[in-house]
């Protein structure tokens, strides 16, 4: 079995590229928001998970925002991104990806 998408591994360094030339490394924590979409039961289950996990949880019968503030520079973000990929396999709902703030300090 494959552990990650390298697609959503893509699209995280292109987030990440963004963020760069706007002179952001990503290691200041900030406001990130993660995207899934699937039906009310999957989308249930992953909320109950997500919010013991430490996310503020948003959504309705067909979508779910996960919400936390924290760095999204790749070592600290990787095993994150994992998480998502992993939490909409077991729950069988889409993961969509993610955003968050561009922070220069």
């Amino acid at each position: 079995a494959v552990s990650t998408d390298a697609s959503h591994d893509e699209r995280d360094a292109m987030v990440r590229a963004a963020l760069a030339e706007h002179g952001d490394s990503g290691l200041t924590p900030r406001h990130t928001l993660f995207y899934f979409y699937g039906d009310d039961h999957g989308l249930g289950d992953l909320n109950e998970v997500a919010r013991r996990a430490g996310f503020f949880t948003r959504g309705d019968e067909e979508s779910l925002v996960l919400e936390m503030t924290m760095a999204v520079d790749e070592a600290s973000f990787a095993s994150t991104s994992a998480m998502m990929q992993s939490w909409a396999a077991a729950f069988q709902v889409d993961y969509d990806g993610w955003e968050c703030a561009v922070v220069t300090n």
